[in-house]
């Protein structure tokens, strides 16, 4: 009875503002109000805290020159009054918001949308195709939506992201070999939502640790919530929720870092994992087209592969580490790392948002 309650106020409240919003749109077009300065209006209504893609923005903004240029909304509503009142440009921080816009009247046509990954049975394409700009997730989002037709003058490849903190000398790298934890999976624990829950194969995460830390290896999983199925997991699963600025550390004790998720944009621990220098095993999603495809200490495994499979590369890597010439994969890495800094992205960002046609 609470959750429908909780869930009747949320969606009175967005009805209420999309109607507010869609009346200052409609009214804009009558009065022909123009934009009449360079701030970008991100538009970021996610209730779950925290949720990747607020922490993404304010990441952009952060690093950024130009940091007092970003307005950032929860609301619609007030987001579309403040457009009203001053102009501005208008950032979409997920391409689900897109329908949205749309029916409250802002014109597509000068609205930018970060794009993270496509959906099985994609809709909304037609709208898609009218934004001025779609910042790319990874490569393989840029090539899809590039044979949806959408031309590469609207499409802008925007990795994010990693933070400095993540950036060191690679003389300051400790050793694959002196590194005490084997095996990293960094995720929440977060069921409220179904399909964040299936493609980020739970289940399948549960057995995997198990069978790792029987076979006696060093595990860990790094975010919130696991605490909650203790329970399930071998007692020597190592469970860690730390504030964010303390993650560096655990990267760079890390030998190989795990992804098998169904589906991804990112993750960003993927981009957090190649800068730490661990070696990376993962399903081939997201950041991994952008990352993976050519590093030698880089391993992509077909989603059909079981637990076993996956405990048998683990190993394989292990036995196999002391072959690999550290300094130069390290070296090797350093191209892809800048693309995905939040200093240069935010540059990219505000060059791509503020381009006048």
């Amino acid at each position: 009875m609470k959750i429908f309650i909780a869930n009747f106020f949320y969606y009175s409240s967005v009805i209420s503002e999309l109607i507010f919003a869609g009346f200052l749109n409609y009214s804009a077009i009558i009065f022909r109000k123009k934009t009449i300065k360079d701030v970008i209006l991100v538009y970021a209504p996610y209730r779950f805290k925290p949720w990747i893609l607020n922490k993404i923005i304010n990441d952009l903004k952060a690093s950024s020159n130009k940091s007092k240029s970003y307005k950032i909304f929860k609301s619609l509503s007030k987001l579309a009054l403040y457009k009203f009142s001053n102009g501005g440009y208008v950032f979409l921080m997920h391409q689900s918001s897109i329908k949205r816009c749309k029916i409250t009247g802002f014109n597509l046509n000068e609205i930018s949308a970060f794009y993270t990954h496509s959906q099985i049975n994609q809709k909304g394409i037609q709208n898609i195709k009218k934004l001025k700009k779609i910042f790319c997730l990874n490569d393989y989002e840029y090539s899809l939506l590039n044979t949806y037709g959408i031309p590469t003058t609207k499409l802008v490849r925007f990795p994010v992201g990693i933070n400095k903190n993540f950036i060191i000398n690679n003389d300051k790298f400790k050793n694959i070999e002196k590194r005490e934890i084997d095996v990293l999976l960094s995720l929440r624990y977060f069921i409220q939502n179904s399909h964040y829950k299936i493609r980020k194969r739970y289940e399948f995460i549960i057995k995997l640790v198990n069978l790792l830390a029987d076979s006696g290896l060093s595990v860990c999983i790094l975010g919130e919530g696991w605490d909650e199925i203790k329970y399930l997991l071998n007692k020597n699963v190592q469970i860690l929720n730390l504030k964010y600025n303390q993650y560096p550390n655990i990267y760079q004790n890390t030998k190989i870092y795990c992804n098998p998720s169904l589906t991804e944009g990112g993750p960003t621990s993927l981009i957090e994992a190649f800068t730490s220098g661990c070696f990376i095993l993962t399903s081939p999603i997201g950041l991994s087209f952008n990352l993976c495809l050519d590093d030698d200490s880089s391993y992509l495994i077909g989603f059909d592969k079981d637990e076993e499979d996956w405990k048998n590369n683990i190993i394989e890597i292990l036995d196999n580490r002391s072959n690999y010439e550290y300094d130069k994969f390290i070296s090797e890495r350093g191209k892809k790392i800048g693309d995905s800094l939040f200093e240069n992205l935010s540059k990219k960002l505000e060059e791509n948002i503020f381009q006048k046609y």
